[in-house]
């Protein structure tokens, strides 16, 4: 386990290219930045299942989600990673090919079709 302290640019590229595994645990992260530029990277995310990281971690194919405030469960998902050479590569190339489908006009599209069927479903309340 490596604390790299404030890093920014190619450096932290390049540690996110060389980690087996990125370790996001924080349940009150609103969107992910830092899990989606691990993602890009092809490194897996052991991440918390909430927040904006939802959206993202395909549960079991780039990553894995664990119960929030969960040390058990984290521990066994970054195990069942390390301990798995072909798990973990798979699932590097599931994170660099998700990310490369991301980008701002993808990622508001998806907010405004969201926020669209919000609006709709209240509008079909008030009818009803």
């Amino acid at each position: 386990m490596t604390f790299a302290g404030y890093v920014k640019g190619e450096e932290l590229t390049s540690i996110y290219a060389s980690s087996d595994l990125f370790v996001f645990p924080s349940p009150t992260e609103t969107f992910g930045n830092a899990a989606l530029e691990a993602l890009a990277c092809g490194t897996p995310v052991v991440g918390a299942d909430s927040g904006g990281l939802k959206d993202f971690i395909q549960h079991g194919k780039n990553g894995f989600l664990a119960e929030p405030k969960n040390p058990e469960a984290f521990a066994a998902y970054i195990l069942k990673i390390l301990s798995n050479d072909g798990l973990k590569k798979r699932m590097g190339e599931e994170a660099r090919s998700y990310a490369l489908t991301q980008s701002w006009d993808a990622i508001f599209e998806r907010l405004l079709s969201e926020c669209e069927g919000v609006l709709a479903e209240c509008s079909g309340e008030r009818t009803a």
